[in-house]
């Protein structure tokens, strides 16, 4: 051969290797990492590790709301016809591998699926045959079920993972707890009650998880295998007693639907802790269909809906007169049925009456307006605004419910000629049921008005609890004036009070009624708020009913307190007092006596 051809060829030779070397080089020390990497990632099954919601508890730990992870699984009916399942084979003596094809399509993934999912092969086969894009194929698959499934490697094989909600209590406490709803991802989101204010903490960590799978769709021994476990949300034990609050949601439905009213709510507290005990709504929702009832009744009226308190509000008049010293319970007063102020306002009683010479205490305990403004008169507008805001109403309480409405109470110095008056007895004045609560809560706590709370603590995954912070209370009025509103109050629900009916066999009830037209429609809101055992109290109680067909607090919620406050005095295990007991059989005796 020529030399020079030679040459040119062993040139030609030596540079193909020298290409085929760099080719080798690039592929083994550039794109080799990243094209083992996509190798990898397409023989890699990975999946969501969903946390588990925490739950919502009641008092004594009884489950209101509760989470478990599920999945729904579909199939892409389209992709799911291309599977190919091959079983892999090695020669034992060369080590060598074959594949060989045993079944595709959907009757072959089907044979596959249908043992973990526990169903006819035939019939999921049928189901999964045609051209739809996604089909579902089963519905609430536990976690590990899918993991099987998911390991198979079929294509068109699809989880829609869900965590799902539950109910246990049904309509218990429903606005209370709130609902959830699917928000992007499956995440579930608090759409009212504790389920949205306690959402951050509900909600849990996901986790994931990865396996790498053999053509056969087996999982590769060596393969990689990663799992991150989910941590699981925050549960929240709440204040509520159960019991307590299926009686008081069944007295509050009773009466709303006796006497035709739009609706009512009641709200237990003890007023030392502030726990909340009860906050009953009418017409309840259940949490797990929430769309099923109206809007109204998904939202937690005794912290939103907001009404004029009537004659509830006296209590906050004779306070703050008995606090300032300007009036005793003795001091006598001369109440006609229709009174006029000195800028010319006129105001009468809710009856017609003759001229009547009244103590303070009787004038409470027979809720005459005439005389409530002739006490009121005796403070100024400034120092009664102040104790209005003092006892809670145009602020916020903090509980932790959404929504809550301050209620409204104009600036004193904005006050015109009768409103200033109107003020004393409960009007022109505003708030919810719980603020009426509060006030009376605070005059059973020594005059120290101690905010409300609904959560008693939060309970991490792994058990630790963090108890709700106490709060300090604000002294509204002195423990004597307190002492001395109650011995008044006491009077209300005695013969000849505003709320016979509000009394209870064994026990002393300190309390008020209320009732006040409505302003924007026709009607009005009767209401009753007391607290008892009146000398040492345990609870306080407010019954509000919205336009109900009879008119008084006294004959419409006063009954509804009784029964309720009595199941609570049960509930808590405090048994009658043996001196209230002969009183009370003295009293009657009396009566019986007199009227033989």
């Amino acid at each position: 051969m020529n030399p020079s051809r030679r040459r040119v060829l062993q040139a030609m030779g030596l540079a193909g290797f020298v290409a085929l070397t760099g080719r080798t080089a690039w592929l083994q020390l550039v794109e080799g990492p990243d094209l083992a990497e996509r190798a990898q990632a397409e023989r890699t099954v990975t999946w969501v590790n969903r946390a588990p919601r925490g739950q919502i508890l009641a008092a004594d730990d009884s489950v209101l709301a509760s989470s478990s992870v599920s999945y729904d699984i579909g199939v892409n009916q389209q992709r799911v016809s291309q599977y190919e399942h091959y079983v892999e084979h090695e020669d034992p003596e060369t080590g060598k591998k074959t594949y060989e094809l045993v079944g595709h399509g959907a009757v072959e993934a089907a044979a596959r699926i249908a043992p973990l999912l526990g169903v006819d092969p035939q019939e999921l086969g049928a189901r999964m045959v045609g051209s739809e894009p996604y089909v579902v194929i089963a519905e609430a698959v536990s976690p590990d079920t899918w993991r099987q499934v998911n390991a198979l490697g079929i294509p068109g094989i699809e989880p829609d993972q869900r965590a799902r909600r539950f109910y246990p209590a049904g309509h218990l406490a429903g606005t209370v707890i709130g609902f959830v709803y699917e928000g992007q991802g499956r995440e579930l989101i608090g759409g009212n009650g504790l389920e949205s204010t306690q959402n951050a903490l509900l909600t849990g960590t996901n986790g994931q998880g990865s396996v790498e799978i053999g053509k056969s769709g087996a999982i590769i021994p060596t393969g990689k295998y990663e799992e991150v476990e989910a941590v699981a949300g925050t549960s929240v034990r709440t204040t509520l007693d159960p019991d307590l609050q299926v009686i008081a949601q069944q007295a509050i439905d009773e009466v709303v639907k006796a006497q035709g009213a739009d609706w009512g709510c009641a709200v237990v507290m003890e007023p030392a802790t502030g726990k909340v005990l009860v906050l009953a709504d009418s017409g309840a929702m259940d949490p797990a269909d929430p769309l099923a009832s109206e809007a109204g009744d998904r939202e937690p009226r005794c912290v939103q809906a907001i009404f004029e308190p009537g004659s509830v509000g006296k209590v906050i008049t004779f306070a703050t007169a008995l606090e300032e010293g300007v009036v005793t319970p003795e001091d006598a007063f001369t109440v006609p049925y229709t009174w006029t102020a000195p800028n010319g306002q006129v105001f009468e009683d809710s009856h017609w009456h003759e001229v009547q010479n009244l103590t303070a205490a009787q004038v409470l305990a027979e809720s005459s307006n005439v005389g409530t403004v002739q006490i009121g008169d005796r403070v100024s507008d400034e120092v009664r605004h102040g104790y209005i805001e003092a006892f809670g109403y145009n602020h916020l309480t903090g509980i932790e419910l959404p929504g809550e409405s301050p209620g409204l109470l104009s600036d004193w110095a904005q006050w015109d000629d009768r409103t200033r008056y109107t003020t004393m007895f409960g009007q022109g004045v505003a708030g919810t049921a719980l603020q009426a609560a509060q006030v009376l809560a605070t005059v059973a706590n020594k005059g120290v008005r101690v905010a409300p709370r609904v959560i008693d603590a939060w309970i991490a995954p792994d058990g630790t609890e963090t108890a709700q912070p106490s709060v300090e209370g604000v002294r509204v009025i002195s423990e004597q004036t307190a002492a001395t509103l109650t011995e008044m109050l006491i009077g209300v629900t005695q013969e000849g009070g505003t709320a016979e009916s509000a009394s209870i066999d064994g026990y002393l009830v300190a309390g008020k009624t209320g009732t006040t037209e409505i302003l924007t429609e026709s009607g009005t809101v009767a209401s009753f708020v007391g607290f008892t055992p009146a000398r040492d109290p345990a609870i306080a109680v407010a019954v509000i009913v919205y336009r109900p067909g009879g008119t008084y607090g006294g004959t419409v919620a006063a009954p509804v307190f009784r029964k309720i406050a009595l199941a609570a005095m049960h509930s808590l295990g405090i048994a009658p007092d043996p001196l209230v007991i002969a009183a009370q059989a003295a009293a009657e005796a009396d009566a019986q006596a007199g009227a033989g």
